[in-house]
């Protein structure tokens, strides 16, 4: 509803083209929201949730999965409770939270991926991430990783040295590299955004499909041992 001072590219400058947030953005904003909320409404109505048999303390479910949407998290969490579990999802929000301040280039501002030189730079990040990700889901599992190598490790050191840990640092590395080839943080932000979004969607696939009793792989549920 206003401008406010600071290093933006609007500051200063006749605003051509444009309308005000209120009305105009508000009314498409509320009138989604009830769509959605409309939509969700039907869905509970007409379907029932898919839910288990209630809780038996005694006999706990082998393997206990959060629901889908969680998974990747659940799959972080199996490295390290407090780096999947608390760390890496604070510095991934802050990190996000932070890149609309980082951004101060007004080149091709609210064109999607920044024009073509974004688009190629989310193409390459992904084939990245993606190869990052598998490639450390294939070393875990067929390796391990430190307690199988050394049983009589601190667990301080697991805590902060882990496959998500080393995921985390990777795609740090790899977006203050593309920032620097570019000369734009945009370009960097687009890059750290990517892999964020591939790895979520690859943890949350593998956690689903191949982790079952103990957490451990299996190609298919039907591989599971029956007791």
């Amino acid at each position: 509803m206003a401008v406010v001072r600071g290093k933006t590219p609007a500051v200063d400058r006749q605003l051509l083209n444009t309308v005000p947030t209120w009305p105009h953005a508000l009314y498409a904003i509320a009138a989604l929201a009830m769509t959605t909320l409309a939509v969700m409404l039907a869905l509970g109505y007409f379907f029932d949730a898919p839910l288990k048999e209630l809780a038996n303390p005694a006999v706990p479910e082998n393997p206990a999965k959060a629901p889908w949407y969680f998974l990747g998290l659940q799959e972080l969490v199996s490295y390290s409770a407090f780096m999947g579990g608390v760390a890496i999802p604070a510095i991934v929000v802050l990190g996000l939270m932070c890149v609309p301040y980082l951004d101060r280039e007004s080149e091709d501002t609210g064109v999607w991926f920044s024009g073509r030189r974004g688009w190629r730079i989310t193409w390459q990040t992904a084939l990245f991430a993606a190869a990052v990700v598998i490639g450390m889901l294939v070393f875990t599992v067929a390796r391990g990783w430190l307690r199988n190598w050394y049983p009589e490790i601190p667990q301080i050191v697991i805590t902060f040295v882990n496959p998500g840990t080393v995921m985390l640092a990777t795609f740090t590395a790899w977006s203050l590299a593309v920032t620097r080839w570019t000369n734009s943080t945009r370009m960097g932000a687009l890059a750290v955004f990517t892999c964020f979004v591939v790895s979520f969607l690859i943890l949350t696939y593998f956690a689903t499909v191949h982790r079952g009793p103990n957490w451990g792989f299996y190609w298919t549920q039907k591989d599971w041992p029956l007791h």
